[in-house]
């Protein structure tokens, strides 16, 4: 007994991935240049609506002669094309198993072959129809056809899961990757898509660069070629396709690398993939380690990081220099440390990502890039969105972003280091301001030392993390210090011990021990060439006794209370009276003597060690870049400029 083979509807199903039209289309090209087409033609029938109504693709190749019809529409598999040496004109085959005819039920319900070939009894012209369901083909032999030219015309009807994608642009595109290496190597045939060429060498970004993949097996014999195509415009998706030695189109693979803004699909070419197809994937082949597409899939995606990551470096490298020839590069000089290379490093890398969004006259250009080094150094966590706020960043563009910040802490301990290089800046330009004696003559008190110190409050301690600067007493207390307490303060007017009223410098306070004790700190600032005397002790003793005998506060064990009276030198008579600086101090209320020598003193220990570790000291350009950047409000940098006499 003999039983014959029956080819069930799932298979066919299986055959047809029906959610891949565009496979379906690069599938009958390839049958028209397997028939040694010269010219493929590849045309959308459009409904009313501009939907697609038939897909249409015909060749002036050999045609199917009504002779070979049964053998090659009957079976499954056994395709003439595995033991042929090629086509009739010598050109490498494509087709290899018999059964790619079903991948037009990604296209529609019903197909029509009609086909016009020479044979010796006369040309002839044919038609085969095949309908979803039915695993028949309806053949109808037509007779002569002496006034044809030979060639096969395949037509596709009916409705398709995925069909409109072929009328996106980048359909166009993405089947001249597919079909790139075989256009080129033969240069004779040429593919039509809806009236247009398909001309790789005119989307083709440069040269292509190939090398041999080591896949760490021992084949002996030369192993796989990677050949990496970049393109002028964007393909729709980045693809690894493994071809055989000539760059016939075998397996699809996503090349599932990181590499932004580059354009480009991969090849991999060798004579041991030429009977591979998209089916072998289903076996999970490429998966296994040790096997020949799995090594050689793993070897050039491996490959293709490396390449890109040197590519982007390339690239970012001639960006760094025409932004430093055209002035708005954010940085001068070399890197100060490990730590600023490592800033600039990461810098370059996003700037680099953006650098098509940086638009407008030189200013602008240089503004944004300051913009993007100080949302690198004080919120890296927060860069992706304030990137997008200032430049409406793509979707793959934000996902690098948030990829950069994810996979390193790098951009947090530049963060990190970039508030400790700020802050030497910042005692550096203070100790110029305080102490160089032009400087030091003619600083104004409240719009400029009281200006620089309401942004540099930790200063004063780290711990502080609200201020109110220069305001009444009356206010201040009212104002104030109800964002610390749990309870409504009262409004009522505050008054010294004589009846007047006061003004504080600045008022500083904070929340310690889960929520339970608060800390007020007021600090009264005397310019640098004032000398503290009883008068300012008297002062700031006023003021105290004004605040702690508040009834609101006079029996608040919960509040703590710091006074400083802060200035550059202290009279003898101020030092005799009080030798170690405090002039109270009974454990709710504080006031103390101190100068600006002892408190930059004391915020240099602070940051001592993590100035030795980074290597970093400031300087007099630095200290103006400072205060450029940070205090421009407060007009201080012709304070730190030297005179044209001063440095003769």
């Amino acid at each position: 007994m003999r039983i014959p083979v029956e080819v069930r509807p799932d298979f066919i199903e299986k055959v047809a991935r029906r959610t891949d039209p565009l496979g379906a289309v690069e599938e009958l090209v390839w049958n028209s240049l397997d028939a040694d087409a010269t010219e493929v033609y590849v045309d959308l029938e459009l409904d009313d609506f501009g939907g697609v109504h038939a897909v249409v693709v015909r060749d002036n190749g050999h045609g199917i002669p009504a002779t070979s019809v049964e053998s090659a529409f009957k079976g499954m598999g056994g395709s003439w094309k595995r033991t042929a040496p090629g086509t009739e004109s010598g050109r490498q085959l494509h087709g290899r198993n018999g059964y790619g005819r079903f991948r037009v039920l990604a296209l529609g319900s019903s197909a029509t072959w009609t086909s016009v070939s020479d044979s010796p009894g006369g040309r002839s012209e044919v038609a085969i129809r095949f309908q979803d369901g039915d695993s028949n083909f309806d053949v109808d032999e037509r007779g002569p056809a002496s006034a044809k030219a030979p060639g096969t015309v395949v037509r596709v009807t009916g409705e398709a899961q995925r069909k409109q994608r072929l009328t996106a642009d980048q359909a166009r595109e993405e089947l001249t990757s597919r079909l790139a290496m075989y256009l080129i190597k033969y240069p004779t045939a040429t593919v039509w898509w809806c009236g247009t060429a398909l001309d790789p060498s005119e989307v083709i970004q440069g040269q292509p660069y190939e090398e041999e993949l080591d896949i760490g097996i021992d084949t002996g014999s030369p192993g796989p070629l990677l050949r990496i195509v970049e393109w002028k415009t964007r393909p729709p998706r980045r693809e690894l396709l493994v071809c055989d030695s000539v760059g016939v189109h075998r397996v699809t693979l996503l090349a599932q690398i990181q590499a932004p803004d580059f354009h480009f699909t991969a090849y991999v070419l060798w004579d041991k993939f030429a009977n591979l197809t998209d089916h072998d994937l289903l076996e999970g082949e490429f998966e296994q380690p040790d096997s020949l597409l799995g090594s050689t899939v793993k070897a050039a995606r491996s490959r293709l990081r490396v390449y890109f990551r040197e590519q982007e470096r390339e690239r970012t490298r001639k960006l760094v220099q025409q932004w430093i020839d055209e002035g708005i590069y954010p940085y001068s000089g070399d890197p100060a440390g490990p730590v600023e290379v490592a800033e600039r490093e990461t810098f370059n890398e996003v700037a680099g990502l953006v650098s098509r969004q940086l638009k407008g006259p030189k200013t602008a250009r240089r503004t944004q890039m300051v913009l993007l080094r100080e949302a690198l150094r004080r919120q890296p966590t927060a860069m992706p969105k304030v990137l997008d706020e200032l430049f409406g960043l793509s979707v793959p563009q934000k996902e690098r972003l948030e990829d950069l910040v994810d996979r390193t802490p790098l951009a947090n301990l530049i963060a990190a280091n970039a508030e400790t290089i700020d802050r030497i800046d910042a005692l550096n330009t203070l100790r110029t301001l305080l102490f160089e004696f032009e400087a030091r003559y003619t600083l104004r008190e409240k719009d400029q030392l009281h200006r620089m110190l309401e942004k540099e409050l930790w200063i004063f301690g780290d711990e502080y993390g609200h201020a109110v600067s220069e305001i009444g007493l009356t206010n201040a207390l009212n104002r104030h210090l109800p964002r610390l307490e749990s309870r409504t303060v009262p409004q009522q007017r505050v008054q010294l011990h004589h009846g007047t009223s006061g003004r504080l410098d600045l008022l500083l306070s904070c929340v310690s021990g889960a929520g339970r004790t608060k800390q007020h700190l007021v600090v009264e600032l005397k310019r640098p060439r004032t000398v503290l005397s009883e008068a300012e002790v008297a002062q700031i003793n006023s003021y105290a006794y004004a605040v702690t005998t508040d009834e609101r506060y006079r029996h608040d064990d919960q509040t703590q209370w710091e006074f400083w009276l802060v200035g550059n030198s202290i009279e003898d008579v101020v030092q005799w009276q009080h030798p170690d600086g405090y002039v109270r101090n009974d454990g709710r209320v504080t006031i103390r003597i101190i100068t600006w020598g002892a408190i930059i003193d004391a915020c240099e220990e602070r940051l001592r060690k993590q100035r030795e570790r980074l290597d970093y000291a400031s300087d007099q350009t630095r200290s103006i870049e400072y205060a450029q950047r940070v205090h421009a409000d407060a007009d201080v940098v012709p304070l730190l400029t030297p005179r044209a006499d001063d440095t003769a």
